[in-house]
């Protein structure tokens, strides 16, 4: 009952007339799929590539965060882009977002790289289960008589849905690929009784090296930021692949003592020439440590390995496997 109290306190005190929120799921992983963040990486897989992540955040604490993604994306040669759909889900208590979107770029394709630039519209939906809010001066000893003693907050389950655009650039060459992006261009608000919840702007910036270090072993650093303008969350890590198959790595959330978050521990393997697997652990180091027991994330990819459609592909020769 404390660990729902915790929560509900946390999502109260973020009502008023608009409601700010930072609506971005969190993934411990996103290099695995950059289209759920950047439109213009959509068809740079070189194939059609399907993604799945599911992941619980905070196990343990009651009304936890938790998550699930499916994404599809191919390229189209003969158009000199590509075409990518998305849906997921996130819940976080009594709050659940609901999305459905797709994604198109064009790709300009030089003897050494693809430059992509690339849009998309997505349909999100929020739903709000008001009987599972509970407040300070609440009236809860009836389970059919919820009275938050709140005219803000809903004793129901309310939902209400809007379309949000994003646009983003992609870079990407055979030791390197990075881009920029921004989601809820438009801001749009979905509107309810007593409050509006407002899609603010959220900006994203993505960096991955690979270096051959050893024999048969590759290093691949990676840099991840996500921003509403007001607070930024930043992630630093690295994978170590063995073979172009087996990998293992971490990364670091935060980036001084008042924004640390996590350290997510990573590993993943190639089932076969199609598809791959990867798991992600999450040590919390916040004050949230003391009421959870970490967060799991699985993420299973698959690639076709098949060109689809007429035109010439990229020049670029890429490792004949899912990317990691």
């Amino acid at each position: 009952m404390m660990k729902r109290l915790l929560l509900s306190a946390v999502f109260a005190l973020t009502l008023g007339c608009v409601l700010h929120g930072q609506q971005l799921a969190q993934y411990s992983m996103p290099w695995l799929d950059p289209v759920q963040f950047n439109p213009a990486y959509a068809g740079l897989d070189n194939s059609l590539s399907i993604t799945g992540t599911f992941r619980t955040q905070w196990t343990g604490l009651e009304g936890q965060p938790s998550g699930q993604r499916l994404s599809a994306h191919l390229p189209i040669y003969y158009l000199s882009s590509g075409f990518g759909v998305e849906v997921e889900r996130d819940e976080i208590g009594a709050r659940r977002l609901s999305r459905f979107g797709a994604s198109y770029n064009y790709q300009l394709v030089t003897s050494s790289a693809v430059w992509s630039v690339g849009v998309s519209a997505r349909m999100t939906q929020l739903s709000l289960d008001g009987s599972l809010l509970r407040t300070a001066d609440g009236i809860y000893e009836d389970p059919n008589a919820i009275i938050h003693n709140d005219d803000l907050l809903p004793t129901t389950a309310v939902d209400n849905s809007t379309l949000s655009l994003s646009a983003g650039i992609f870079y990407q060459a055979e030791k390197l690929e990075g881009g920029v992006s921004v989601r809820n261009l438009n801001q749009p608000v979905l509107g309810f009784s007593g409050l509006d919840y407002q899609l603010g702007q959220q900006y994203h910036a993505y960096l991955r090296l690979k270096f051959d270090v050893v024999r048969n072993w590759q290093l691949a650093p990676v840099f991840f930021a996500a921003s509403d303008g007001v607070q930024t969350q930043l992630s630093l890590g690295a994978t170590m692949q063995y073979n172009q198959n087996i990998f293992v790595g971490a990364t670091y959330r935060g980036y001084n003592a008042n924004t640390s978050d996590a350290i997510a521990l990573i590993g993943g393997l190639n089932l076969s020439d199609k598809i791959s697997l990867a798991y992600a652990y999450d040590l919390t180091l916040s004050e949230l440590r003391s009421v959870q027991d970490g967060s799991h994330e699985i993420t299973i990819k698959y690639n076709l390995r098949t060109r689809i459609g007429a035109g010439v592909p990229p020049p670029i020769i890429y490792y004949p496997r899912a990317k990691e």
